[in-house]
């Protein structure tokens, strides 16, 4: 199923979101389809392919520092085709 997470953060936990998203990596369960960062900052919006397992470990090293917005969606038109050659 595919979610779309949007992840924020507060100004003063901007560098130690960076620093720990150099070494963290997703878990194998959760595909990322895309990946947009805000440029006005403190925010990540990510497109990914998984079940609730997957939701949680990818949630789970970041709950203390990052507030998830979560929710289910369904491409439609150009996207659809897109993800249905993949």
């Amino acid at each position: 199923m595919y979610f779309i997470m949007i992840c924020t953060w507060e100004p003063q936990d901007e560098r130690e979101v960076r620093t720990r998203r150099v070494t963290w990596e997703w878990p194998s369960d959760v595909k990322v389809l895309s990946e947009f960062y805000d440029l006005q900052g403190g925010r990540t919006i990510y497109v990914v392919d998984t079940d609730a397992k997957g939701l949680i470990a990818a949630k789970a090293a970041w709950i203390d520092i990052i507030r998830f917005e979560i929710f289910p969606v369904y491409p439609v038109g150009a996207t659809k085709e897109q993800l249905m050659k993949t």
